[in-house]
């Protein structure tokens, strides 16, 4: 059988310090560890905790900037101080802010030199449209002193230090290497080692924001990849759970060297769907996955086994999942059946009793080990079917239930580009296509704000 490429061992990598200096006009609760947010964090159990040893939990919402500008979507419409004091007003205290790792590349391409707004704009936008926006951007962000050719990690960092401002953590998520929408079997992006995904690119990305996060008091933790599945576009490649461990452990293993106070999360196997051979201690080389690349000898080798307690990260890995009603596998038709397919692909790991569906899946083993478990992506369209839609409600129940961390999908109400088309707008998104107001605003008042509300969250104090 073709061997796919992965190892097993941190690569290494030149990296270019891009952090640059603490910005000293943050609160003075903000420059000194020992206050908020009182990290590092790392795992205890089956929670995420303080440096303190106080549980923390978050509640908030993805706002990407994966698309092909490169740069924080909504910013031509509200300023980033506008758009973040909407999100606290919900209570909102997270925000996953997928990137691609193309960000990254590029400023490798250019010597260590990031891209200006403006010219990632244009390159995305072409010349009229891309300056135009940008132009916006700036006018809206004047009191950030951005210009045309501020760097594209300036504005992430400027976003991110207004966030901790509010007590708003921010959580960097490497969602795509070619910076695009997310996520198909097609897009060349789906697998390492696909042709958009390159694996030392990658882990150079990795090493990049990790090392990016240190000047960053409110990034406390960052995610290796997004949504694993499987390619359609290179066939070859082994989809399986040995190949997916390998590289994730690569993956953990160079943002630990690189930043060894951050939490590392890992998504699941099929669109971040599945985590059930790591919580539940299966054979990788014969643990059941959807569409996996069958390892035709596996009966014949040594059983493998990823054991977390065994890596010197094992207190900094939480685990995180997905969940979609469009999901190609999962049974999302009543509230007892997801409850059964989520302890079965990872939230066993919670140490929680098995759901009473159990009994007709017969597939829900007990985790050896407690580990942190957090929903990163779900979302559902702003409107009034957002009250009584299985998935959505059913997802809402069970993270106050047993206290998850969540964050929604997504802020934004419109993208200045997706798929193709510019302009795009979304009914997905909170935000209304302007960003101005929320898209369905009755919906914030009687479904998110009590939701959160309900969730307890760890506020900035």
């Amino acid at each position: 059988m073709k061997t796919s490429a992965f190892v097993l061992g941190a690569l290494a990598v030149l990296v270019t310090n891009c952090a640059g200096q603490r910005d000293t006009a943050l609160p003075s609760n903000l420059q000194n560890g020992a206050r908020w947010p009182h990290g590092p964090f790392r795992t205890s159990g089956r929670d995420i905790v303080n440096a303190l040893g106080e549980t923390v939990t978050w509640a908030g919402v993805n706002w990407p900037l994966s698309g092909e500008s490169m740069v924080p979507e909504g910013l031509e419409w509200l300023s980033a101080n506008e758009i973040l004091s909407k999100v606290s007003s919900v209570g909102f205290n997270f925000i996953r802010m997928g990137y691609a790792i193309q960000m990254i590349d590029e400023i490798y391409d250019h010597g260590g030199i990031d891209v200006t707004l403006e010219a990632s704009l244009v390159s995305a936008l072409g010349a009229t449209n891309g300056t135009r926006v940008a132009t916006a951007i700036v006018a809206n962000n004047l009191a950030l002193g951005w210009t045309l050719d501020t760097p594209r990690f300036k504005i992430f960092s400027d976003i991110t230090r207004l966030a901790a401002r509010r007590g708003i953590f921010i959580h960097p998520d490497a969602h795509v290497s070619k910076a695009q929408w997310c996520c198909s079997h097609t897009d060349g992006d789906a697998w390492f080692g696909d042709t958009n995904f390159q694996t030392r690119n990658w882990t150079r990305a990795l090493t990049y924001v990790a090392n990016w996060a240190k000047n960053q008091t409110n990034v406390v933790s960052m995610s290796l990849r997004n949504e694993p599945r499987e390619s359609w576009t290179v066939p070859t490649l082994n989809y399986n759970w040995h190949t997916f461990v390998g590289n994730m452990t690569a993956g953990a293993n160079a943002v630990h060297a690189a930043n060894p106070d951050l939490l590392i999360t890992w998504s699941g196997m099929q669109f971040g769907e599945d985590l059930s051979a790591l919580t539940s201690r299966k054979n990788l080389l014969t643990a059941a996955c959807y569409k996996c690349t069958a390892i035709r000898d596996a009966h014949r080798r040594d059983p493998v086994y990823f054991s977390l307690s065994n890596q010197t990260w094992a207190d900094k890995v939480v685990w995180e999942l997905h969940l979609y009603p469009t999901s190609e596998d999962l049974d999302t038709g009543n509230c007892r059946m997801i409850e059964a397919g989520l302890y079965r692909n990872g939230f066993n790991a919670l140490g929680i009793q098995p759901p009473a569906a159990c009994n007709a899946t017969l597939d829900c083993p007990a985790a050896p080990r407690l580990t942190p478990v957090i929903l990163s992506e779900f979302g559902h369209q702003q409107d009034a079917t957002l009250d009584t839609d299985i998935v959505q409600n059913c997802l809402k129940e069970y993270t106050k239930r047993y206290s998850v961390s969540w964050s929604m999908w997504s802020l934004a109400g419109s993208y200045r580009v997706r798929e193709g088309v510019q302009g795009f707008g979304d009914a997905w998104g909170l935000t209304n296509y302007n960003w101005t107001g929320w898209q369905y605003p009755s919906g914030v008042e009687s479904h998110w704000r009590p939701w959160v509300e309900a969730m307890n969250v760890t506020k900035l104090g």
